[in-house]
């Protein structure tokens, strides 16, 4: 139930933005909060079209900005791809440098972006915490490799 409220309250924000809540977008929506992903734009083009026949790229695309420039979503870019994600908590992300797989890792107690501006005036626009290594499986593929070699 808890995913169903999340989409709702991100179709809520657009619809204060101006902007309609189309099948198509409601179906890009259902899957970035059902995803433990980090999906870049075209393998959500892939998985929405399942459902979305008629979808495009482009739609997929003036999409994400839109959740992008509202908040709802935020946009990582790593080396020369971009990668969207709807946890909005504060999280580190773990970044395997070999497959390119992205983990959210739930961190303890942080400084949120208001006690930066009520302690000093920094207005915060956004902010990520990433951590880069090898992921669970490409170490041990990388284990298995050094003991064998």
């Amino acid at each position: 139930m808890e995913l169903e409220h999340k989409r709702q309250e991100m179709e809520q924000a657009l619809r204060r933005a101006g902007y309609r809540i189309t099948g198509q977008r409601k179906a890009i929506l259902d899957y970035l909060v059902s995803t433990l992903e980090h999906p870049g734009a075209y393998k959500i083009f892939e998985e929405v079209k399942k459902v979305q026949p008629r979808l495009s790229l482009a739609t997929v695309y003036n999409t994400l900005h839109v959740l992008t420039e509202n908040g709802l979503i935020k946009m990582l870019t790593l080396r020369d791809d971009n990668r969207y994600e709807s946890n909005l908590c504060f999280h580190i992300n773990l970044i395997c440098t070999s497959c390119g797989k992205i983990q959210d890792f739930e961190a303890g107690t942080h400084t949120s972006p208001e006690d930066v501006r009520e302690k000093i005036g920094f207005e915060v626009m956004g902010y990520r915490m990433e951590y880069h290594g090898l992921c669970s499986e490409c170490k041990a593929g990388a284990d298995q490799k050094g003991e064998s070699g």
